[in-house]
């Protein structure tokens, strides 16, 4: 359906321009109302109702006045942010294009000329028939205080009558931000209203007054149940997603020109639509419905004439009063309201897809109002054209059951891009809810947001409805079939996955043909283990050396074409290591030769290995060769029971060795002193042996060298005061 406008209402003055004269029209005083269309009083309020704080308003700018090639120069005007022009008789459409811009009231800036484009029929109904207006597609302009129209086209007929320029503000108490009040008092939830319909009649019947108990906005509304003979035996109706109602958007029910008729006969399907105007911030939405509102009474309608409106959010609205329980009549398909729902996606679908979370609403809504008259998404169904349209008049056309409004009119509602969704909206509708419930084979890496798996993955889903209604499962890789499973009850799948990054996903088609596909998930497959480009270096440490147990620290490096999840070292101890981890410091038994391993797993589970083995050797003091006056010390503390201790100035210790590492040992005691370290002639270091206490064993000098044959002496300095040197040894590793 195409988009109307709205009528002014609250303590407010209607502007009107002719040529260059202005008339002034007073509108009633704070509470009251005004329709622009003489005769139509307005509804009562429902009792206990309470006025909402927002007021919708209106100016009106009288354009048939100006001749037939009229130009409106940019004027400065109240608020608005809807603007659309309609004229009395639908007939009398105007022979060219009018074009308007628009001023931004936060920026001052004026837009492009925009096109208004002939708004199709959309109302059946006897009582809306005598009334509706010939009207344009709305724009939704936001927030602005300017305007500017003309109109243009080689025509020659003339203006039709009561051609009116619209500006609607829905927000007239707030301002005009074009959002919702700061502060929204709490909404009532949608009534449950009467029992469903009986089917007995077609007559209006007013609606059920709103509860006045406070309660959330958004309300969940079980249909009740119906006495119309079902045409299908449903396994569960299913449930009314949550709902927000009139009151809840601030609807002002003074607008309303008459109660909302009722399909005898129930509702036997759905259409789909978008509003065509420009889509606005979901904390907007109930903004733009209220302008959408109140354009459609203005153009002579009875009320909204969408049932229910979904912004891209998700969030359901309550549209033309009553819908949630009844099958109202609407005003969205002319030659088709009657038994049929009209669901409205707030925004221009033309070139932008929908958002998954309003298709998944649409389905919601949609299969809870037919499942709540034994009807579901499978099938299609007879109508006849009550008006002449695409459709000859009294036509029998059969449709979907959930069809969009194209289907039925000479439109392009719901839009281009969404059209095509139609049959997901319908697999929604019948199977909802499907969706991936876990992937096994490899982790989900939070930091990438994909799987990582050798070769093979199972894939598990689940998806809702009757089981009944399933026709096959497709499991897509990179979008396409690799699997097909015929098998409802069958929910998982063993994929074999190539090496590399791929999507994968689920797709259900239903045995009507109708079809959903989960949003995909990220797999990488991976059969590369990680490498290590050289064995472990192992190197001697500080500390306190003993016969059984030498500190080393084992060096490495792990690469992998992906990334290394973990790393652990499983000789000659078991350790746990972190994935960026490129050192580990064991305490180890010397006089053994010892394999040192290290582990590193990927994110698929890939593991490489890399092993060295190394021996670490104790040379005695015995061992070296002596310069100068060396006396034995003799105690269990030494190593091998056994030290060599000097005073003299240069006594030197010269222990020759191939290795690629090596330490040397010394007791330190409060007397000790100053020591020189000559690594093959040249000095390389001076270590003090004194300490605070006395203690024996204690590696204090270590060097990693290169493997070969290397001599390291000790040379004494004869410290002054405490020139002893206790020397317990070298250790090397080969």
């Amino acid at each position: 359906m195409g988009r109307r406008l709205v009528i002014g209402v609250g303590a407010a003055v209607a502007v009107l321009a002719a040529g260059g004269g202005l008339a002034v029209l007073n509108w009633p005083s704070a509470g009251g109302s005004a329709i622009f269309d003489a005769g139509i009083a307005p509804v009562a309020a429902a009792p206990g109702a309470s006025a909402p704080p927002v007021r919708t308003s209106l100016d009106a700018i009288d354009l048939s006045a100006l001749g037939r090639s009229f130009s409106l120069p940019q004027r400065s005007t109240k608020r608005f942010s809807l603007v659309s022009v309609n004229w009395t008789n639908p007939k009398d459409e105007p022979d060219g294009t009018i074009q308007v811009r628009t001023r931004s009231a936060a920026t001052g800036r004026w837009t492009g000329w925009q096109s208004l484009d002939i708004a199709e029929a959309a109302v059946d109904q006897p009582g809306e028939l005598k009334t509706v207006r010939g009207r344009t597609e709305p724009i939704w302009a936001g927030a602005s205080d300017g305007v500017a129209a003309r109109i243009v086209g080689d025509g020659t007929k003339p203006l039709p009558a009561g051609l009116r320029l619209k500006l609607i503000d829905p927000d007239a108490t707030t301002g005009g931000t074009g959002g919702m009040a700061t502060t929204p008092p709490p909404a009532p939830p949608v009534s449950e209203g009467p029992p469903a319909d009986s089917g007995a009649t077609t007559s209006p019947t007013t609606p059920a007054p709103e509860a006045t108990t406070p309660a959330p906005e958004a309300t969940t509304v079980a249909p009740r149940p119906t006495t119309t003979a079902p045409t299908k035996a449903l396994v569960k109706p299913p449930a009314m997603p949550a709902v927000v109602s009139r009151a809840g958007w601030r609807a002002d029910e003074k607008l309303v020109k008459a109660p909302p008729a009722i399909a005898k006969d129930g509702v036997k399907m759905v259409f789909v639509h978008h509003t065509g105007v420009k889509a606005v911030p979901c904390a907007q939405s109930a903004s733009q419905i209220r302008s959408i509102m109140a354009n459609d009474i203005d153009d002579g309608f009875d009320d909204l004439g969408y049932n229910f409106v979904v912004d891209s959010c998700g969030t359901v609205f309550e549209g033309r009063a009553g819908g949630t329980t009844t099958a109202v009549v609407g005003a969205h398909v002319a030659g088709f309201n009657t038994g049929s729902v009209g669901i409205a996606l707030l925004g221009d679908y033309t070139s932008i897809r929908p958002t998954q979370a309003a298709l998944t609403k649409i389905a919601q809504l949609a299969a809870a109002r037919l499942g709540a008259y034994g009807n579901d998404a499978s099938t299609s169904v007879e109508m006849t054209a009550g008006v002449a349209g695409k459709f000859p008049l009294g036509t029998k056309v059969m449709l979907p059951r959930l069809s969009g409004h194209r289907d039925a009119a000479l439109t392009a509602c719901p839009g281009t891009s969404m059209y095509p969704l139609m049959n997901v909206i319908r697999a929604r509708a019948l199977l909802p809810g499907l969706a991936i419930t876990g992937l096994t084979g490899g982790p989900l890496v939070s930091a990438t947001g994909s799987y990582y798996v050798k070769n093979t993955a199972r894939l598990s889903w689940t998806v809702g409805g009757d089981p009944e209604q399933v026709g096959r499962y497709d499991v897509l890789l990179d979008d396409k079939v690799v699997q097909t499973l015929t098998d409802a009850a069958v929910r998982t799948a063993d994929v074999a996955i190539p090496v590399g990054a791929h999507r994968l996903a689920v797709r259900v088609v239903t045995r009507s043909g109708a079809s959903d596909t989960v949003t995909s998930i990220k797999v990488f497959g991976d059969m590369t283990a990680p490498t290590f480009p050289a064995a472990p270096s192992v190197t001697l440490r500080t500390g306190t050396y003993s016969t059984t147990a030498v500190p080393v620290t084992a060096t490495f490096r792990s690469a992998d074409n992906v990334q290394v999840f973990s790393q652990r070292a499983t000789s000659p101890s078991a350790v746990a290591l972190s994935a960026g981890s490129t050192v580990w410091n064991p305490t180890v038994k010397p006089g053994t030769a010892l394999k040192y391993t290290v582990e590193a797993r990927d994110w698929a589970g890939n593991v490489g290995t890399v092993s060295a083995t190394r021996t670490v050797v104790q040379m005695p003091e015995s061992s070296a060769k002596k310069f100068g006056t060396w006396s034995p010390r003799v105690a269990s503390t030494y190593l091998g029971g056994k030290a060599l201790a000097a005073s003299t100035a240069n006594a030197k210790l010269a222990y020759t060795f191939n290795g690629r590492s090596a330490a040397l040992t010394f007791t330190r005691t409060p007397a000790t002193g100053v020591a020189y370290v000559l690594l093959d002639g040249v000095k390389v270091a001076t270590v003090d042996t004194k300490a605070s206490t006395t203690t024996h064993r204690q590696t204090i000098w270590v060097k990693a060298l290169t493997a070969k044959t290397h001599t390291v002496s000790v040379v004494v300095a004869a410290t002054k005061g405490r020139p002893t040197v206790i020397s317990d040894g070298l250790t090397y590793i080969p």
